[in-house]
């Protein structure tokens, strides 16, 4: 029976450590051109605009990446406590 449950969980675990984890997301975000030192006023203001928008831009893709780590985190934290809780049972099943 012992050597079943270790065949069952060998088969688990390499099933789990073989999915690939998805690529990183990239921000698309564009940054804008400085139209120089001989800009017009106009320009250096159009440019500190679109200069500000870059800024928030990236400061949301931030946000948002941290939010989906902090999801993946508390997912695995999760199953390591169900794992955890399980191998208590199993244990006590066992009398040790």
């Amino acid at each position: 029976m012992k050597a079943l449950a270790l065949i069952a969980a060998t088969l688990l675990a390499s099933s789990v450590f073989a999915a690939e984890p998805a690529a990183p997301a990239k921000h698309s975000c564009t940054a804008p051109e400085h139209p120089g030192n001989l800009a017009s006023e106009s320009q250096q203001k159009s440019f500190n605009k679109a200069n500000k928008t870059y800024g928030e831009c990236i400061k949301q893709f931030v946000d948002a990446q941290n939010q989906i780590a902090k999801a993946a985190a508390d997912a695995g934290n999760a199953a390591i406590k169900e794992y955890n809780e399980y191998a208590k049972q199993m244990n006590a099943l066992a009398g040790n």
